[in-house]
């Protein structure tokens, strides 16, 4: 995992602006995969502990 860096900006044109605005959505949808492949991971990790540590009945 890497930190989620957020690209800086100081359009000084309407097209600027939304060239801004694609980087942006861009870099959050980047940070957002990546915080969901941690949350898998960590769900897979909690069920396999959960299951390792269940004793039998």
């Amino acid at each position: 995992m890497t930190s989620c860096p957020i690209p800086a900006s100081s359009p000084a044109t309407n097209g600027d602006l939304s060239s801004d605005v694609r980087n942006l959505e861009a870099a959050l949808t980047a940070c957002g995969l990546q915080v969901e492949a941690v949350k898998q991971c960590q769900e897979e990790h909690r069920v396999k502990t959960r299951t390792a540590t269940k004793s039998p009945d």
